[in-house]
């Protein structure tokens, strides 16, 4: 018997998880009536919570993993530092914040393939 604990996998459930979100992204991406503000709207909700959830992992990752992965080798730095969760984070949230301000306006069936292409 080992006199340390057998480590605990902090890998496989967690990025387990942001694959499964990607690939709900993507199925709702196809499926998405982008003229439609209600589905849009609907959509964009899901997104922040999905990138919410993006946020979190990087935050729990940062806290919580990193540290210790430094510790262990000297090449894990900054593994964060390009990504650009914020400000996406921001777009969706300012987008699904316009889309709710414009519910009352049939804009919808103009800007609908211009919103699709944005998002992909």
């Amino acid at each position: 018997m080992s006199p340390f604990p057998d480590e605990v996998d902090v890998f496989t459930g967690p990025h387990w998880r942001m694959k499964q979100l990607v690939g709900l992204y993507c199925d709702k991406l196809s499926k998405t009536n982008f003229s439609n503000n209600n589905d849009f709207r609907s959509f964009l909700q899901s997104l922040c919570a999905t990138f919410k959830e993006f946020k979190m992992h990087e935050q729990i990752e940062n806290e919580f993993i990193i540290g210790l992965l430094q510790e262990r080798c000297c090449t894990v730095y900054n593994v964060h530092s390009d990504n650009k969760l914020s400000e996406m984070l921001s777009l969706f949230e300012k987008g699904l914040h316009n889309v709710k301000v414009n519910l009352k306006h049939a804009d919808g069936v103009v800007c609908g393939p211009a919103r699709q292409s944005g998002l992909t």
